[in-house]
């Protein structure tokens, strides 16, 4: 078995001296995908925070205010300690994409620059060929 070679009828491995061809088009939809993607997770929680604030104040419409000795709900304290929670979670996540989202931003940005330099460089060569 040879590793990094092209295998005799063809098809998939790299062969040495091949290029690498880097679609920055496809860098740039990714990148807006998860753009798209962190704001349907705030969507989302913000709509998992209405919920949770609506369950709350259900389970404690009909209790005594206080501690679950005084008659409240336990429920109701626990589920605000789950929200804050996730709250945490979802803004961590939001980090993750957006800092993902620029580093492809990014990279499409130094692709394209070391391209354009590379044409402008090949361009410059003189060639007794014409």
């Amino acid at each position: 078995m040879r590793l990094n070679s092209l295998p005799a009828e063809g098809g998939g491995g790299g062969g040495a001296g091949g290029t690498a061809k880097v679609d920055t088009q496809r860098l740039d939809e990714a990148a807006n995908a998860l753009v798209e993607l962190r704001g349907d997770t705030e969507n989302v929680d913000n709509a998992a925070d209405e919920d949770t604030m609506s369950a709350v104040m259900g389970l404690n419409k009909h209790t005594a205010p206080g501690l679950p000795e005084a008659g409240s709900w336990a429920t109701a304290g626990s589920l605000m300690t789950m929200d804050v929670r996730w709250g945490s979670q979802v803004m961590n996540l939001k980090r993750m994409l957006q800092d993902i989202s620029d580093k492809l931003h990014t990279t499409t940005g130094h692709y394209t620059r070391t391209e354009q330099e590379e044409q402008a460089r090949q361009r410059a060569i003189n060639s007794p060929f014409g």
